[in-house]
């Protein structure tokens, strides 16, 4: 009697080394209700070379006022320019090229008329003057505070909020060549924002603090941070003889801690100037900036912390090259900012600490990508900032996708791609699509990746498998059946990997699954005691199983006995057939648990089953038992 041997998922609540405070997690919880929010598209017509915010913020008065300049260059004839800015901010006036201007401030978008038709290529200058107390949507775009008894006011503007507290493009069709950031605050306070700080002077009431950016930046990437900060750095060597000066803005209370934790920042800093490209905003600098905002948020060369914990620090920091050197071109592509940051968890695990800790990471990964049967690392409903940042789909099956391509193309291919979309001159500094990074990643691997992408990028869920083998000296026969948890999908074809082993010996072979049914003739050097599907979780897999067939001949298991069909069913009826008489049906759930047993006499039978995915134990009246895995949607 073949015996039936389910692989449960036991460890998938493991804890992974280091965990800290979780962006995807905490950027759900803020959205968990927001259904309406929207990417707005404005000021097409022309080009931003450079925006200059000259502000006034008190860390203790929520408020904010100054004037922003926009040096742009027109794309198309126009005499209308448009701004983004909330409806409750008040625009004092507006200038075009240093003369008044008329404008209309409604729909949360500043339309201005120039005082004559311009010209594609002209360019000039938007001055904006505005004041109010700008609207703390999402994850606190704007926030004013007190962190021990003191004030401070923090911006976090992804995805949609830089137009709450600046005029600006709020999209992503358009990067600013370059932005100085000025801000007057009351004596007592430091400024912590993008790029070199170009100077700080000091006058009767207040201080100024002017900061230079000087790299392509997306709106939502630029920040401030006003408070009462303590200030320390660091010469970081990464390669080559070059160094990063990293800088930290601190909360006082918070000053010995982060100076502890700082071995996080350097260690990572250097691993990924190595593995990918040398950090891309070397010359100016890398920082941090603390908030009280739970998580990390990216902001170009000056990431605001809520600490400097390991997983944090390596999350944030990957994001300056994947999400702020290379930005995702559209919120539906998201997950060219997340899922590489989420990988870069993983990619530094590897390096740092091993192979075991990496396994453990991807074993988590797994578990909650498989917690439900459904959902796509492409984004299909940007209105929904719960969707755009979702952790289990965006963050970590978008990285675990990443490391099974990575499993299917080979290293080789996997690290060229991965340097040729960095290096690509047309993306460098500039915005990216799903279908940039694939092409990458094809000519790397010189083969298609289309099947690929559709399964595992724009479609839904994961496969189940069903693994029956025997070994008769000197090959180990194996059978693949596979279901699918949604009917996006009708078969995720790929590599997968079978574990063989015996008393002090395995091997493990990567056979390419095509179809339902397939049969591979492998070798191994021994003779194998047992078989295990994945052991060592690289495939976005659930509940699968493998079992030992009692077969009377090769070619009874390779010309399989028994048909199944449809599998998956959408009418909850399938149909058997055998060339034997089928004697009795055993019906599994997956955890084991008999849900049906029928007793049968004949060579065909149709069976009506719940919703679900079962396991069928078939008993043949030559003594053969067969197992098949039936999903019925």
């Amino acid at each position: 009697m073949k015996a039936l041997r389910i692989i449960l998922a036991l460890f998938w609540s493991a804890n992974i080394l280091l965990a800290q405070h979780d962006e995807a997690t905490l950027k759900q919880k803020f959205f968990a209700k927001t259904t309406n929010s929207y990417d707005i598209k404005t000021g097409e017509m022309y080009d931003v070379k450079h925006y200059r915010l000259n502000l006034s913020i008190n860390p203790n008065v929520n408020s904010i006022s100054g004037t922003v300049s926009i040096f742009l260059k027109t794309t198309q004839l126009t005499q209308t320019l448009t701004v983004d800015l909330r409806n409750n901010m008040t625009v004092d006036w507006v200038k075009w090229n240093d003369n008044p201007v008329s404008f209309i401030h409604s729909n949360h978008i500043i339309t201005i008329t120039t005082p004559s038709m311009l010209p594609a290529g002209t360019y000039g200058t938007i001055e904006i003057s505005y004041n109010g107390t700008p609207q703390s949507i999402g994850f606190g775009a704007w926030t004013q505070t007190t962190h021990n008894g003191t004030g401070v006011i923090w911006t976090l503007s992804e995805p949609y909020g830089a137009y709450t507290w600046w005029p600006c493009k709020n999209n992503l069709s358009d990067k600013a060549d370059s932005i100085d950031v000025i801000v007057r605050t009351p004596h007592g306070n430091k400024v912590a924002s993008n790029g070199i700080l170009y100077s700080v002077s000091s006058q009767l009431d207040h201080i100024i603090y002017h900061w230079k950016h000087r790299h392509p930046i997306a709106t939502y990437l630029i920040a401030v941070a006003v408070t009462n900060y303590v200030v320390f750095e660091q010469q970081v060597p990464i390669n080559n003889g070059q160094t990063v000066r990293v800088v930290n803005y601190c909360y006082p209370e918070s000053q010995n801690q982060w100076q502890q934790d700082m071995n996080n920042v350097v260690n990572a800093l250097q691993f990924f100037s190595q593995r990918f490209i040398p950090y891309p905003f070397a010359n100016e600098k890398y920082g941090h900036a603390q908030f009280g905002w739970g998580g990390g948020m990216e902001h170009q060369t000056m990431s605001f912390m809520y600490n400097l914990g390991e997983m944090l620090v390596v999350h944030e920091l990957s994001h300056q090259w994947f999400g702020n050197y290379i930005t995702c071109g559209t919120w539906a592509d998201i997950w060219l900012n997340e899922s590489f940051a989420r990988y870069c968890e993983g990619l530094y695990l590897e390096n740092r600490y091993g192979e075991s800790q990496f396994r453990t990471f991807r074993m988590e990964k797994i578990g909650n990508v498989t917690s439900y049967p459904d959902g796509s690392v492409y984004c299909y409903d940007t209105t929904s900032v719960s969707s755009i940042f979702d952790g289990r789909l965006v963050y970590d099956k978008g990285g675990m996708v990443l490391h099974m391509l990575r499993k299917q193309i080979g290293n080789q291919a996997f690290w060229t791609g991965i340097h040729a979309y960095l290096n690509d001159t047309l993306l460098a500094g500039k915005f990216a699509r799903t279908g940039d990074v694939k092409r990458h990643f094809e000519q790397a691997a010189d083969t298609s990746l289309t099947e690929f992408f559709n399964d595992w990028i724009f479609h839904q869920g994961f496969p189940t498998y069903n693994i029956e083998w025997q070994y008769l000296h000197p090959n180990l026969y194996l059978r693949v059946n596979q279901t699918q948890s949604h009917s996006s999908v009708s078969y995720f074809e790929m590599k997968i990997p079978i574990k063989a082993t015996t008393i002090g010996r395995d091997t493990t072979f990567w056979v390419h699954n095509l179809y339902n049914g397939q049969v591979f003739i492998l070798s191994p050097s021994f003779q194998p005691t047992n078989i295990a599907f994945d052991p060592d979780f690289h495939l976005i897999s659930r509940y699968n199983t493998v079992t030992q067939s009692q077969i009377v001949s090769i070619d009874s298991f390779i010309n399989e006995q028994v048909k199944i069909f449809p599998n998956p069913t959408s009418r909850q009826m399938i149909n058997i057939t055998s060339a034997e008489k089928i004697r009795k049906i055993f019906i599994y759930s997956l955890s084991g648990q008999v849900v049906q047993e029928i007793l049968c006499n004949n060579e065909n039978i149709q069976l009506k089953l719940p919703k679900g995915v079962f396991i069928l134990k078939i008993e043949l009246s030559n003594q053969e038992t067969i197992i098949h895995q039936v999903a019925s949607n």
